[in-house]
Parts: structure tokens; C-alpha cells; sequence
């Protein structure tokens, strides 16, 4: 029976749009569709929905109200309703009377995950589906264009003959196909089709108006990127400090940081690029009064010749305030997990970490950059650490601090323990060296008096402590290590020490017709809930494949011997630092985290598998799971050092993360959506977990 069916997509006088037909695609399916001329505006797209589904019978007539009154509409003979899409992130439906029993009354539909043709029917459950066949447009220019071509992701059932504007293109098992498409002057109109095996078609087209312009940003009127602009806060430093200013404005002019009150002028150095330039200068603080509040502020001045004459000053202003190192407050950790950070960069997925502190861990503030305290760590270190984490001491309280005469190592169950004396809550952290085969403890604010070092009988991981004062209240404990394999070390005070302890390692025995027996493995399936992870390029959600590799690994894993626990089992939202909790505390001997890469321009550009280490103690099981799921056929993306991702930076236990693939990348993408690949994943992450045990016994 031959079927027609109308996908009322409008767009302008010509009215591109989409249909589907049982029928043999002609031979002018292979033509690309004629430039249109006749309008460069663009109508709002039109919705289909097919309520059929809903009602037992008689789905013709019904009335539908659209979004609170909005449109009030009626059925037709299909039970079918178009409307014109709003401009929200749900369409709410009311029904009047009532659908079938078990079918609401009202109805919400999220429309973020929609597609171009908007035609879809609804099911009783709330959810929408496409009805065979079907074509759509994932991703695509907007409307109107400065761009002269544009890269356009479209997908239908699998497997079909699909094209766009006539050009036959390669469609991967997930539905998607893609191409750039050149644009001329005007309106162009880009049309998709798929052909399905039965010969039935769908076809959608979309159009697009190409304004050709210069995009690179010209000069004048005078500009600055406020963005740009650095300190990205008010700031409070020492008086023989500079404040350090950059911002990005118009290219090729002069420019001058004023500080107010006062007539102080500073000229910037300029660096200049394509179509900006970069402004930078140093405010030097000294001779300012202290507590006085004064204002740091851009002026840009047109150069000779230029067309505007005046100076262009911004609404962009920094507070700077100078005080000496007496008047900055002791702060207080008030928070679990309050990261203290190197600097105040941000890159990607936490930052310059250097160290987290527990409640009540004092500290000594040296200065302040927007919502951020320095701490002054020692005459040489320093540190930040957000406003949130910490509570201002009040009173007269001196900077703790304290002497160290005396330190012990010896054997207890299950670990080698180190007790440091700790009578003062100052800061402290830890640096681990495989190389040097030692852990490296410092204490701010502690110094050595003939320190005692005493080492008992049985230390089956310590080989021996040793210290340095390394400046004047800098006090360094080297945890020497008869090896360079861990299993895991923790420190926290108890009571007035701080104590080390440093793991055993696990029983197990790889010639055992269960290898992972004796070993209990923690399995973190990233992201969940409202906290979805990427979308692949097919719509494919990344906490799904995680969590269900993540199953497919523990299977295997208990399969062999392994305790396993899933720190995630369900699709549910958990924090990162509750994660993590959970394999600490689950006392598991292994942490594997599972995630999926995005990134990248281009549907082919990035791609490849990847795992990641914190700690360089476990890179040595990043890399034996890398050298494993490569045999699976993924491209290289590399073994990623000093992650700062906040479950894998647990130190009890060997902890990476396993970035599968990239969902943004199609052939990856189309990998990760095979259930059988996702196992083949799972027994190369276990032959690689076998691998680094194998390494840690020869």
C-alpha cells in the first residue's frame, strides 16, 4: 500500500520541507536542489504530533490545549495536531476529556532532544518516537550564516541509501551521516534523504541564508573584551607587590591603566594578532597608602590617523587594596575536601590541585584575588583557597606552629605506619616520587630540634624515614620505600600526630584458575542522572554506556574472583567526593573509573581511546589498560598524567580512568554504541588490570 505522508516544516515563500514516500527514488534525487532566490526570511518551524497512540479509539476531534492556552487545537482524522514550536524547553499538553485510562490528562515533553523534521508521535508513557521511514537534521548552521560553508549531521533508520543534496554518503551503523556543504550568496536550500531497503523514502529539506561578510573584528569603533580583563577580581596584596593587568582589545592601538584616586597612568606593552591585540601592564603597589581602596582601569587611545579621535574608556574597573602582611587574617578550613591550589588558573576538570584539607587546618593569608585568599604557605610557597572552604579567625590568635623532636615508622595490620608529632592544625601535603621510590611529606610551619628518627622491626613497605628543614618553618619527611609498587597510602591527624599509613599489598595468585581472587575492584560508571555526560553525534548518552561497560566489567571481573563493587549500579546522580567515599571506605585494592571522550570540530576530527592517572604511582596500571584497549582497534589518544578528576585522585588505592572512546568522533561513536564492543572493551580493561598484577610480581 503506497503511504504519504506531509512533515509541514516551513521555511520562507518556497516552503522547504520533508515527506516520506513508498515509492522508488527517481533520478532526480541525485540532482542538488536549485538555488532559492525568492526570500531570505526564514518562518519558525512547524510541529507534528501524532496523538493516535493515546486514545483507545475515535482519535479524530479530540481537543488538545498547547501549552496553557497557548494554541487550543483539535485532532484530525489521524489523531495528528501541528503547531507552531514555541520557543520553551517543554511542550505541555492538556487533553480535554481525559485520554485512556493510565494516559494523564497532561502531558510534558521535553523538546530538547528534538530534531528537524519536528514530527514525532507520542506515546502513552510521554516519550515521542519517529514513524518509519524518517530522516532529520541533528546539527546544522542557524538560519542565517556568515560562514561560506557549513558542516550538517543528519540521521535515519540503519541501514538506508542516504544522501545530501544528491551527494551519496557513507551512514553508520548508529543513523548518522554528514558532510560540508558549500553555500552561495543568498538562500540555500540543503536537502537529506534516506532510502530504506523496502524502497520506501524519507526526505527533509532545510534552508539557509549565506551572508558574506568580513568576520574578523575590525578596529574601531574601539572595543575591549571584558572578559579578557585580568585580575578577574578585585584584589588585596603586600605593598612591594604589582598588580599584573592584560586584556585583549582593538588591534594596532594604544592603551593605558589608570589608577585611581591619584593621576597615575600606565602605558601598556601591545602584542597584536589577526584582528586584536593583547594589552598588558604592571601597576607597581608601592607608595600607595594602606586600607585605601584605589581603582585599576583600561583606556584605549586611537592612534594617529585613525578615524575616531576619542579615547574610549570602558565600564571596567578593579579594586585594589594594599595591606601589610600583619593585617591579613588566619582562616580557618571549615569545609571537607577544601582544595588548596597553586594558582588561580582553570584548566580543564579541576585545576592546579595542590593539596585538601579536612576542618580545621589553619592557614595564614597573604592576600586576596576576587573570591580566592592566598595563603602563605612558607617564605617561598604559596597557595589559594576559595572564600566558601574557609571561616576568617577572629581575635588574637598567633599562627600555629611548632617543633618536631622526634618520628617513628614501624609494622601494624595490614600497613606500615609513620607518626609524625602534630600539635598544631598547620598545613600539610604530600608529594609522590616513584622515581625516587619515596613519598614526600611536608609540614608548613614546623621545624626540627634534633630530630629522633625511630625505626621499627618488620616494615614491609618503609625502608627507612628521613627529614630536611628546607627553609626556616618548611619541615620535609622523606618516606623512603623498599619499591616503587603501592597499593595505596593515607594521612590525617589523629590526635596530636600525623600518621602515614602505607598498604600491603593483597593476596592473590594470577596462576589460580581465578587470577582476581583475594582482590576487591571498585568500579565508578561515570556521570548519572540529571548529570548525562556527553551526547554522542547518533544521541547516544554517555552515563548509558558507562554504566552498562561498567557492568559488563564487573561481571567479568567477579567472574575471575574479584569482589566487585559498582560505586554507581543505577542510573542515579551521585557527587564525585560520594564516589569516591564509597571505594575508600568500601576498602577496595583497585578503582577504575569509566567515562567517554567529547571534543574536538568535525565529526572525524578527534578521536581515539585514553586513560588517566593522578597519582604516578598507578601510572603504571593507566598504561597496561592503554596497551590492551588499543588491540581493540581504537586509534591512539595517549596515557594523561596529573588528572585532577576528584575520584581518581584517592591515594588509598591505585585509582584511573578509562576514556572509552570519543562520542563526538562518528566511526568511535558507532563503536561505543555496540554492545558487543563494550564487552570486547570490558576484557581489555581486565587483560590490562591482569597485566599490571603480572608487572608487580616479577
Amino acid at each position: 500500500m503506497k503511504r504519504v505522508l506531509s512533515f509541514l516544516v516551513l521555511a520562507a515563500v518556497m516552503l522547504p520541507g520533508c515527506s516520506t514516500a513508498k515509492k522508488a527514488r527517481s533520478s532526480a534525487a541525485n540532482e542538488p536542489p536549485a538555488q532559492a532566490t525568492e526570500s531570505k526570511t526564514v518562518a519558525p518551524q512547524v510541529a507534528e504530533l501524532d496523538l493516535s497512540g493515546l486514545f483507545p479509539s475515535d482519535f479524530a476531534g479530540r481537543r488538545v490545549t498547547v501549552n496553557n492556552g497557548l494554541q487550543e487545537l483539535t485532532t484530525d482524522s489521524e489523531g495528528r495536531i501541528s503547531f507552531t514550536m514555541p520557543g520553551t524547553d517543554t511542550i505541555l499538553l492538556s487533553f480535554s476529556p481525559c485520554p485512556q485510562a493510565g494516559v494523564p490528562c497532561d502531558l510534558a515533553l521535553p523538546v530538547s532532544g528534538w530534531f528537524v523534521p519536528y514530527k514525532y508521535a507520542v506515546m502513552p508513557d510521554g516519550s515521542v518516537e519517529r514513524r518509519s521511514p524518517w530522516v532529520e537534521f541533528r546539527r546544522m548552521p542557524g538560519a542565517t550564516t556568515y560562514q561560506p560553508q557549513g558542516d550538517f549531521l543528519c540521521r535515519s533508520e540503519y541501514p538506508a541509501t542516504v544522501s545530501i543534496n544528491g551527494e551519496q554518503l557513507k551512514q553508520y551503523k548508529t543513523g548518522i551521516f554528514f558532510t560540508t556543504v558549500n553555500f552561495r550568496e543568498g538562500v540555500n536550500v540543503v536537502r537529506a534523504e534516506a532510502v530504506m531497503p523496502d524502497g520506501s523514502t524519507a526526505s527533509c529539506e532545510q534552508q539557509f541564508v549565506y551572508e558574506k561578510r568580513d568576520l574578523s573584528r575590525q578596529p574601531w569603533p574601539l572595543w575591549i573584551d571584558r572578559r579578557s580583563f585580568e585580575p578577574a577580581g578585585d584584589v588585596e596584596l603586600l605593598p612591594d607587590e604589582v598588580v599584573s593587568v592584560s586584556f585583549t582589545a582593538s588591534k594596532g592601538q594604544e592603551a593605558y591603566v589608570d589608577l585611581r584616586p591619584g593621576k597615575t597612568s600606565i602605558k601598556c606593552i601591545r602584542e597584536d594578532h589577526d584582528d586584536y591585540s593583547i594589552y598588558r601592564a604592571e601597576v607597581p603597589l608601592r607608595g600607595l597608602t594602606a586600607g585605601r581602596t584605589y581603582s585599576v582601569s583600561p583606556r584605549i587611545v586611537p592612534v594617529a590617523g585613525a578615524p575616531v579621535k576619542s579615547a574610549y574608556i570602558p565600564d571596567l574597573t578593579r579594586t585594589v587594596v594594599v595591606r601589610y602582611p600583619e593585617d591579613y587574617p588566619l582562616l580557618k578550613v571549615k569545609n571537607e575536601y577544601s582544595r588548596l591550589v597553586y594558582n588561580l588558573g582553570a584548566p580543564r576538570l579541576g585545576g592546579p590541585i595542590r593539596s585538601e584539607f579536612g576542618p580545621g587546618v589553619v592557614l595564614k593569608s597573604s592576600g586576596r584575588i576576587g573570591e580566592n585568599y592566598r595563603v602563605r604557605l612558607s617564605n617561598v610557597e604559596e597557595g589559594f583557597i576559595n572564600e566558601a572552604d574557609v571561616e576568617v579567625v577572629s581575635g588574637s590568635m598567633v599562627q600555629p606552629s611548632f617543633i618536631v623532636t622526634s618520628m617513628t615508622c614501624g609494622p601494624s595490620t595490614g600497613a606500615d605506619i609513620v607518626s609524625i608529632p602534630y600539635p598544631e592544625p598547620v598545613a600539610y601535603e604530600v608529594y609522590p616520587d616513584p622515581e625516587q621510590k619515596r613519598l614526600v611529606i611536608t609540614i608548613f610551619g614546623a621545624e626540627s630540634a634534633s630530630t629522633w628518627v625511630t625505626h621499627r622491626k618488620g616494615c614491609r613497605m618503609i625502608e627507612k624515614l628521613t627529614w630536611e628543614q628546607t627553609t626556616p618553618g618548611t619541615f620535609r619527611v622523606y618516606v623512603n620505600l623498599k619499591s616503587d609498587e603501592m597499593w595505596g597510602y593515607d594521612i590525617r591527624p589523629v590526635g596530636r600526630s600525623l600518621v602515614m599509613s602505607i598498604k600491603y599489598p593483597p593476596l592473590f595468585d594470577l596462576s589460580a584458575e581465578k587470577p582476581l581472587a583475594g582482590l576487591k575492584i571498585a568500579i565508578e560508571a561515570g556521570h548519572g542522572g540529571d548529570n548525562t555526560g556527553a551526547i554522542g553525534l547518533s544521541g547516544l548518552v554517555e552515563k548509558d554506556i558507562n554504566l552498562d561497560l561498567s557492568l559488563k566489567l564487573g561481571e567479568l571481573c567477579s567472574s575471575m574472583g574479584a569482589e566487585v563493587v559498582q560505586v554507581r549500579d543505577t542510573d542515579r546522580y551521585m557527587l564525585l567526593t560520594d564516589k569516591r567515599n564509597i571505594a575508600i571506605t568500601s576498602g577496595a585494592d583497585m578503582l577504575i573509573s569509566i567515562h567517554a571522550n567529547a571534543g574536538g570540530r568535525g565529526f572525524m576530527s578527534i578521536g581515539g581511546t585514553s586513560t588517566y592517572w593522578h597519582n604516578p604511582f598507578w601510572a603504571p596500571l593507566a598504561q597496561t589498560i592503554y596497551d590492551r584497549l588499543l588491540e581493540a582497534g581504537l586509534p591512539e589518544f595517549g596515557v594523561v598524567g596529573s588528572f585532577n578528576y576528584t575520584v581518581t585522585r584517592a591515594s588509598q588505592l591505585p585509582a584511573v580512568l578509562v576514556e572509552q572512546a570519543f562520542m563526538t568522533n562518528a566511526e568511535d561513536e558507532e563503536k561505543l554504541a555496540d554492545p558487543d564492543f563494550r564487552q570486547l572493551e570490558a576484557e581489555k580493561i581486565y587483560e590490562g588490570i591482569i597485566d599490571y598484577l603480572r608487572s608487580l610480581r616479577k
